[in-house]
């Protein structure tokens, strides 16, 4: 009986986000299943993304006022923090093993013997990302295949000049690169001579069906609106749900309490759900009346559930370049709204939730990980 092939994936998988964990998943369980594979995520804990997650980061004590909110609602950001953990633990294949470094990667030969390492999707290539670690581009020596799916390079418009040499090096040792957004062709085009197709992001591999019975039963027995942002930091934004909300005469339920630093949720009249996570992110979006979203991957499950939904965009002169990019693969541009003004003007716009570009972009990145797996051939 031949063996199965072994597959690792690099990501960002020690991050407390609802949007990079669920890409994790997805890009686990579209490989395990659609090619019979054995399925490692290589448990990458590094010293940055301990800071970034921790209840009480170093940055604190120099910020007595963040210091204090710590410390004030240590116990529901310590609950917080346990979802995020809990999801880890039964929905991602995480290697035994947990890597910190470079030094430690260098072992993943004789620890595992993987086929093929995937690294992505995410923002795994943003280097001015606050967990940002150079392990993400798999800087060592492996006999393992290398490829990249979907990376994410962030915002980022060029490499730093004093990292040119060490990405370029460390790109051309994979077999074949993939990119999440057409901006991130431009830092990486000048540094190799491999082709760079843009694919969708691993979420986005799945259908709406799929991601439905994920989601599971409703938890809340009654009609409301979710409210999903990255940090809801916005005072306006913020003022734009709770305005809708009074005219709609229905609660708003938000998660994640330590993202709510400045502004508790109560002074908005916005309910803090009782758990965070994935889980909790996915079943309060499946089952709301209506969404309003804050990032890009809101605007991903937004459209894979198939919901009523906002984009919320503080500034009217631009729009975050992940979020645009697929609005407008979705002729969706018509959601994005800057005041309240614009959604009487976007209520009644019929939502296809797919389009012609974006069944493309997903047959494309759907074909390209069968070449990639198959090995047959090297897009470099």
């Amino acid at each position: 009986m031949k063996s199965k092939i072994k597959i690792g994936i690099l990501t960002l998988s020690a991050s407390d986000n609802c949007g990079s964990l669920l890409q994790s998943f997805a890009l686990q369980e579209y490989i395990k299943n659609e090619f019979n594979a054995d399925v490692k995520i290589i448990n990458l804990v590094t010293k940055q993304s301990n800071e970034l997650y921790s209840l009480l980061p170093s940055k604190f004590y120099r910020h007595p006022k963040k210091l204090l909110f710590g410390l004030k609602y240590y116990i529901p950001n310590k609950k917080q923090r346990n979802d995020y953990a809990k999801y880890r633990k039964e929905k991602l294949l995480l290697t035994s093993k947990v890597y910190q470094n470079k030094n430690d990667l260098e072992q993943l030969d004789s620890d595992y013997a993987f086929d093929i390492i995937i690294t992505g999707s995410d923002q795994i290539w943003n280097i001015n990302m606050p967990d940002f670690s150079d392990c993400f581009f798999l800087p060592i020596k492996t006999k393992a295949r290398k490829i990249a799916y979907a990376a994410s390079l962030g915002g980022m418009k060029n490499i730093p000049k004093n990292l040119l040499t060490e990405v370029k090096e460390w790109i051309n040792d994979y077999k074949m690169i993939s990119v999440r957004e057409p901006s991130g062709l431009a830092p990486l085009i000048p540094l190799t001579n491999k082709q760079i197709p843009i694919l969708c992001d691993p979420t986005m591999l799945f259908s709406h069906k799929y991601w439905l019975q994920i989601a599971g039963e409703k938890k809340i027995n009654c009609s409301y609106i979710f409210f999903y942002s990255w940090a809801y930091s916005d005072i306006a934004m913020n003022k734009i749900v709770e305005k809708f909300a009074y005219e709609k005469k229905l609660p708003v339920y938000v998660i994640n309490s330590s993202k709510w630093y400045k502004y508790r949720p109560q002074k908005f009249n916005f309910i803090l759900y009782s758990t965070s996570g994935p889980d909790t992110f996915l079943n309060l979006m499946a089952h709301a009346k209506y969404v309003f979203v804050q990032s890009f991957h809101g605007v991903v499950f937004a459209n894979l559930l198939r919901k009523r939904f906002f984009f919320l965009n503080e500034q009217t002169d631009q729009v975050d370049f992940r979020a645009w990019n697929l609005l407008k693969q979705l002729h969706e541009e018509s959601q994005i709204i800057h005041n309240y003004l614009d959604i009487s003007k976007t209520s009644n716009t019929n939502l296809n939730y797919q389009s012609k570009e974006l069944n493309e972009l997903i047959f494309r990145s759907k074909e390209y990980l069968k070449l990639a797996i198959s090995g047959s051939k090297d897009n470099g």
